[in-house]
């Protein structure tokens, strides 16, 4: 990851947290309790949400006879490699090769 996506990210990272902080200060634990099980939700259902994407474009791309095309492949390992690394897609145990 660059140096700017890391800055970026510590950024998010450090404004969740002074937020959260934030609602608890002023609704007390209740609140900061609330906060954070809505944002680990969230971030669930956005992960799931990305993985139907990939398997939908992963089920158009051999529909469509792209498995051959390199640059479609490429296009897609590089969006799916940042995906995990960006934590927004787990790494799958066994890969499946197109």
């Amino acid at each position: 990851m660059s140096e700017e996506g890391e800055e970026k990210e510590n950024f998010i990272e450090k404004l969740n947290k002074q937020f959260t902080d934030f609602v608890g200060s002023v609704f007390g634990e209740s609140g900061k309790d609330f906060i954070e099980e809505t944002s680990e939700k969230i971030k669930e259902f956005s992960s799931g949400a990305i993985e139907k994407f990939m398997e939908f474009s992963d089920d158009v791309i051999e529909k469509l006879n792209l498995n051959e095309n390199e640059q479609v492949i490429k296009a897609r390992d590089s969006v799916e490699d940042l995906l995990k690394q960006a934590g927004l897609l787990k790494e799958d145990e066994e890969e499946e090769d197109f």
